[in-house]
C-alpha cells in the first residue's frame, strides 16, 4: 500500500511540475530579401587606368532599409557556379571589389590588381537587404 501512495505522490508531483512549463516561440518578423543582378564584363565602367564601377538599380532599398536596415553583397563568377564571395574581396580573378550603397541603388567598385588592365568577368550578383528595429 505504501509502494502505492508513494508512485501516486511522485506522479501528481510530477504531473504538476510539467505542466507549468510555459513554451515561447521566437518568430523573425524582420525578415529579409535577396536578389539576383546578373552583370556583364561591359557593365563595367572605368574611372582610371586599374579602376572600375558598376551600378545596379535596387529600387527596393528604400529609406527604411537605409536607414535602418543591413545591405550586404556577394559575387559569384559565372564560371564558378557553385560559390559566392562576400564583397569586400581582394584578389579575386585578379581585382579587388568593394560595394557602397545609397537609397535605390549598390554601386560595386573593382580595382585590377595584376595589371590586366580589363574589366571583371561576367558575374551574377547577390543583394540581400535585411530589414531590422531602430535600436537607438
Amino acid at each position: 500500500m505504501k509502494k502505492i501512495l508513494l508512485a501516486l505522490a511522485i506522479g501528481t508531483a510530477s504531473l504538476v511540475g510539467l505542466s507549468s512549463c510555459t513554451k515561447e516561440y521566437v518568430t523573425n518578423y524582420l525578415p529579409g530579401v535577396s536578389y539576383y543582378e546578373p552583370l556583364a564584363s561591359g557593365d563595367w565602367t572605368r574611372n582610371e587606368r586599374n579602376n572600375f564601377t558598376a551600378v545596379i538599380p535596387v529600387p527596393e532599398l528604400d529609406q527604411q532599409y537605409y536607414e535602418d536596415g543591413e545591405v550586404s553583397v556577394a559575387i559569384q563568377f559565372e564560371d564558378q557556379k557553385g560559390t559566392f564571395h562576400n564583397i569586400p574581396s581582394e584578389g579575386i580573378n585578379g581585382h579587388g571589389y568593394n560595394a557602397s550603397y545609397k537609397i535605390g541603388e549598390v554601386i560595386l567598385y573593382a580595382v585590377d590588381l595584376d595589371n590586366l588592365n580589363q574589366a571583371p568577368k561576367a558575374m551574377r550578383v547577390k543583394i540581400v537587404l535585411t530589414d531590422a528595429e531602430i535600436g537607438n
